[in-house]
């Protein structure tokens, strides 16, 4: 029976498991690009004001050690669309948090004016970071320049550089709903398979 067991764990221990995912593209003027997007923050509905944690769509924006604020001074640039956009508070924030209400599976944002390197990563609900990705450099882009990352457990995620003062937007912010961490169709077959096997070698056990 040990040596069933032992086959079972060594086929779920080969089996391919699920990793997390860089998200990005350039989306002229529509949303990012997200697999199974069941929702888009466009700041559009807030007014012009500074904060340290807004809370929208399910999804809390926080400076960590400094300030956000939603703007409308240049919008419809660097990548910012619509009437508003969120900021680091004019490059005072070089930390910021996505908290999500419930743990999504993608999320990705339109990302402008960053003159430095930006690094996004991801974390699951045990506090675990599951990948990091590091931002490309926008400068004056406005072509529709998105980021995000995929996995099926992401509770919240930070924005983090380590140079001050750098100005970046962020806009069209959009999430897909998370789903019940369930394992892949192979490792499933897989499981099936030495589940069968461990049948068999009881049923033979049994008539002996």
């Amino acid at each position: 029976m040990k040596k069933i067991f032992g086959f079972i764990a060594a086929i779920l221990l080969a089996s391919p498991l699920v990793h997390a995912s860089q998200i990005s593209g350039v989306d002229g003027f529509g949303n990012p690009v997200v697999p199974g997007a069941t929702s888009t923050i466009t700041f559009d509905d807030q007014s012009d004001a500074t904060f340290s944690s807004l809370s929208t769509g399910g999804v809390t924006f926080s400076g960590v050690g400094g300030s956000l604020r939603t703007n409308n001074d240049y919008h419809s640039n660097y990548n910012g669309r619509g009437t508003r956009y969120l900021d680091n508070n004019a490059g005072a924030t070089s930390s910021i948090k996505f908290a999500f209400a419930a743990p999504v599976s993608a999320f990705a944002f339109n990302w402008g004016a960053s003159d430095d390197v930006w690094t996004l990563t991801a974390f699951n609900s045990l506090n675990a970071a599951i990948e990091s990705f590091v931002l490309p450099i926008t400068h004056g882009s406005n072509a529709g320049d998105y980021v995000g990352l995929a996995d099926a457990d992401i509770s919240y995620a930070t924005l983090i550089t380590s140079t001050s003062y750098d100005f970046i937007f962020i806009d069209n912010f959009t999430v897909a709903a998370g789903a019940t961490n369930v394992p892949e169709p192979t490792s499933i077959a897989l499981l099936g398979l030495g589940l069968m096997g461990f049948a068999a070698a009881r049923r033979k056990s049994a008539k002996k």
